[in-house]
């Protein structure tokens, strides 16, 4: 994403909670953990909720080397079950 792209679309990137389902502005942190078998590079991207304080945490692939903390545009986040008491 061009820097002059991320100007425009900045209002409109949110992204949803998995665990309280509380939508935010991403301000996540991003980590090159390598490249896969089709050339790809993978990114972990990581925060916790401003809302319940729970971690949203998703991977990327990117053909980039840089990753944008605030772009979450095909991030597939992991999910942990629901726990009930």
């Amino acid at each position: 994403m061009l820097l002059w792209d991320y100007l425009i679309a900045k209002d409109e990137m949110v992204m949803e909670c998995p665990n309280c389902q509380t939508t935010f502005y991403p301000q996540m942190h991003t980590q090159l953990i390598g490249s896969n078998s089709r050339g790809m590079n993978v990114f972990v991207y990581y925060q916790m909720c401003p809302e319940c304080k729970e971690p949203v945490v998703g991977v990327r692939e990117l053909k980039d080397l840089l990753a944008l903390s605030i772009d979450v545009q095909d991030l597939t986040l992991l999910t942990k079950p629901k726990y009930t008491n």
